[in-house]
């Protein structure tokens, strides 16, 4: 798995750890399949108990290369 310095940024920017980065690649669930300049981008989301995160990635040469990853924020109803 390729994280680039982008993503690692992003994930630093919304306190995403390399821990949960692979364990939403690992056990997340597909979200987004996309064509994006000829390339595909898969989307996988996962749930933890404070947040839930996504993970934007590509497969080159059977290696993920993490494209940006991200906190999903949940709106608040207000009654």
């Amino acid at each position: 798995m390729i994280i680039p310095l982008y993503a690692r940024k992003a994930m630093e920017d919304d306190d995403i750890s390399e821990e949960e980065l692979k364990a939403c690649l690992e056990h997340g669930k597909l979200a987004i399949k996309v064509l994006v300049k000829g390339e595909v981008r898969y989307g996988k989301k996962l749930e933890f108990k404070d947040k839930t995160i996504m993970v934007i990635y590509t497969i080159k040469n059977n290696t993920k290369r993490v494209v940006t990853c991200y906190t999903i924020r949940r709106k608040k109803w207000i009654k």
